[in-house]
């Protein structure tokens, strides 16, 4: 029936308003503000670790006519390299509660120690 399933987008389309404005809302500011009492560049930088290789392995029960399929991880014996990032940081610190921040290096540029963020 095409005439039921409207009443059902409506609430949707209802529900998901306030979602949609409260998600852009929080993407417009910054939360976070202070007296900024550092600046510090920190180098990007790359490390590496080695995790263990696994596989999945899986099974399938039969009961009461249903088919159940069910997987886990195991451990093959070999490593692998895992490479790990960090982007260079042009960082702030803020007197509240010591907040740190990531901030492009035109603003780091902009900013000195003392400034109200």
């Amino acid at each position: 029936m095409p005439g039921h399933r409207q009443p059902f987008r409506r609430i949707a389309a209802l529900a998901a308003a306030p979602v949609a404005v409260l998600i852009l809302t929080a993407c417009g500011g910054d939360p976070v503000h202070g007296t900024i009492t550092e600046k510090e560049y920190k180098r990007g930088s790359t490390t590496y670790t080695d995790e263990p290789v696994t596989r999945s392995e899986c099974s399938t029960t039969r009961k009461n006519g249903k088919t159940k399929k069910s997987c886990h991880q195991v451990k093959t014996g070999a490593t692998k390299r895992v490479e790990h990032r960090k982007k260079e940081c042009y960082q702030i610190e803020l007197d509240n509660d010591a907040h740190e921040l990531c901030i492009s290096k035109s603003k780091w540029d902009k900013v000195r120690v003392g400034d109200k963020w």
